[in-house]
């Protein structure tokens, strides 16, 4: 017999679905498919599925479902896949028949695709990763924000994929590396000024179409962006915010704003009131943390009107997308509120939720693991309904994006190529 394993593409962008299939099998005999990969902590991933053969000898497999649910040896320390590196996936695939190995092949599943450009940003106090075509079309661009990972964690991924899509993207760190804030606390909104600055200097940038896209506190912090620079046309929240709440020490809230303009503290609904000290203690005890009761109890407040994002003000349309299991913070609550009060303010663009039940927090690019939904959180989510989230959602996004920024045809097909390397 000569069995093998086909995949397709063998190198390929991970947002895209990956095809595979083993053939030259007995008709009507099994085949066990085995998946592997190490992710950038080394750590090894893994994942199997049985198939029948059918009459023309062929078992078809759901690659993508595979990686979906590649899951860490037992005996390493429990944690969702990391998102902190753009770095490929290579996924290597075993078919077993009878007992033994009897074929084996491999995929490269791309963040940074071989026509996208990528450049360190490290100047004007700017700490980040950019970005983008080749093509020098003008083009539209974004900013990328991660949650309360700090660093690059998520926004790097996300930017490399945009920027796969035609959109130039700066991955912008705010806290936690180089010579940012270490916590998310007091972050001066001067500094994503700058970077919107910087942004629009570089060739080919169309300053009229300028976006922001952020997911958890990155959310709240390109929502509150939205509404206060006028050149921002369009914004995509994952896991939103309603509120500005208080900033972080680590993984605990300050008793201090997130947020600063002019050196002032933008108005803030503080986590560790005495009101929340029953609800904050109970939560904290518990493994793994789930915080959303904690916001939700602050939610009921009533809350001062100021700490409230004025969406409203936004100069563009806003997506936004949420999970209805999210047990980090009440994402699809505080979406149904911004929404109300876009509606109420007669918002005069067309605005959108998504929400997907039993989805959670972890609103992840698509083709990443999606077996392990906790750690030392509780993020919610059932793993397929959640690898089928973060597919459909990421699809809407880029289609949101094009739209609302004007993404002429010709980038959004450029294969033109060229690359440059950032580690």
């Amino acid at each position: 017999m000569n069995i093998e394993i086909v995949l397709t593409p063998t190198t390929g962008p991970i947002d895209e679905s990956l095809h595979g299939f083993v053939r030259g099998l007995p008709p009507g005999e099994c085949v066990t498919v085995r998946a592997q990969l190490r992710d950038s902590r080394d750590a090894l991933w893994r994942s199997h599925v049985t198939l029948s053969a059918g009459r023309d000898g062929v078992a078809t497999m759901d690659a993508d479902a595979l990686m979906a649910s590649l899951v860490l040896n037992p005996n390493d320390p429990r944690r969702p896949f990391d998102t902190s590196s753009a770095l490929p996936l290579v996924v290597e695939f075993t078919a077993e028949y009878a007992g033994r190995v009897v074929a084996a092949s491999e995929a490269e599943r791309l963040f940074v695709a071989d026509d996208v450009l990528t450049m360190c940003v490290r100047e004007r106090g700017l700490s980040g990763v950019f970005y983008q075509p080749a093509s020098i079309e003008p083009k539209p661009a974004v900013i990328v924000f991660g949650g309360s990972s700090g660093a690059l964690a998520w926004s790097s991924q996300v930017a490399a994929l945009l920027a796969r899509r035609g959109f130039a993207a700066l991955a912008l760190a705010y806290f936690g590396v180089d010579e940012l804030p270490a916590q998310l606390v007091e972050i001066p909104l001067e500094y994503c000024v700058g970077a919107y600055e910087w942004l629009i200097a570089q060739p080919g940038i169309r300053p009229d179409a300028l976006g922001v896209v952020g997911i958890s506190r990155g959310a709240e912090l390109a929502l509150t962006l939205g509404s206060r620079l006028p050149y921002v046309r369009s914004v995509v929240a994952y896991c939103p915010s309603s509120v500005a709440w208080s900033g972080l020490y680590g993984d605990r809230p300050a008793d201090r704003p997130a947020w600063t303009t002019s050196g002032r503290p933008i108005a803030f609904s503080s986590l560790m009131t005495p009101a929340l000290s029953a609800v904050r203690d109970r939560v904290f005890r518990e493994s793994p943390m789930p915080l959303t009761p904690l916001f939700d109890a602050a939610l009921d407040g009533p809350l001062p009107a100021d700490v409230f994002i004025p969406v409203e003000q936004t100069s563009g349309p806003i997506l936004l997308v949420s999970g209805d299991d999210d047990r980090m913070w009440p994402a699809s609550r505080m979406a149904r509120q911004i929404m109300d009060r876009i509606a109420a303010h007669e918002h005069p663009f067309t605005s959108r939720h998504l929400h997907y039940p039993n989805a959670g927090h972890l609103m992840r690019p698509p083709g990443v693991p999606t077996s392990i939904l906790d750690g030392k959180f509780a993020f919610g989510g059932t793993p397929h309904v959640q690898a089928a989230a973060n597919r459909a959602a990421w699809l809407e996004t880029v289609a949101f994006l094009r739209e609302s920024l004007g993404l002429s045809p010709l980038l959004a097909a450029a294969t033109t190529a060229g690359s440059s390397a950032c580690r």
